[in-house]
């Protein structure tokens, strides 16, 4: 299917671009839309990690406060996989090693890609792309860690299978990359190593 932009105009730059397009693209009767003003948020692309235990099977988590998520109401402070924006130069497998590095302290092993996926394309052009790492040992989490140069401030702890489910069913877990990361890890991962 075709679209053709006719202007685009960045109308705010700062830690994130936006811009405002004037698009047309293909209807699904084969016919072109009219002109259609829309808006993208440019924040460039960003991994997560999914990080295993080797001794217990514990998934590590990160706990860190988050403004837009306060200003909903909620405390703001929510419970997500180690995840960051890729850097410019950067794979995203390098990223994945660099972010679990800086925000629990520990390097992992055994990383693979799992799958890649759009956050929230109505509104952010990012593309999120996540892993699963396998942490040699994890006895020495259930502690504060991040990147201090980017004012990190983030609790880690290491949760089974199970605590995490009952967590995603409490409304506990809220971030929307840690939802579908957990479930597809725990499910779509598991069902498709199965079949082959």
């Amino acid at each position: 299917m075709n679209y053709s932009v006719q202007e685009v105009k960045v109308i705010f730059q700062e830690f994130f671009t936006i811009e405002r397009a004037k698009v047309r693209w293909e209807l699904f009767d084969g016919r072109m839309s009219d002109e259609r003003t829309r808006y993208v948020v440019r924040r460039g692309h960003s991994v997560g990690v999914i990080p295993e235990c080797a001794k217990t099977g514990k998934i590590v988590l990160v706990q860190q406060f988050r403004y837009p998520a306060a200003c909903t109401g909620g405390e703001g402070y929510l419970w997500e996989i180690p995840a960051g924006m890729i850097a410019g130069g950067e794979n995203p497998l390098s990223t994945a090693k660099r972010e679990l590095f800086e925000e629990i302290g520990v390097e992992g092993e055994n990383f693979a890609p799992l799958i890649s996926f759009f956050l929230s394309p109505g509104a952010l052009d990012e593309e999120f792309h996540l892993y699963s790492a396998l942490i040699p040992d994890c006895s020495d989490l259930g502690r504060i860690g991040g990147n201090k140069r980017e004012h990190e401030d983030i609790w880690i702890q290491a949760f089974e299978r199970d605590r995490l489910l009952e967590m995603i069913k409490n409304n506990e877990i809220r971030d929307g990359k840690t939802v579908a990361s957990l479930f597809y890890f725990f499910f779509l991962n598991s069902f498709l190593k199965a079949e082959s």
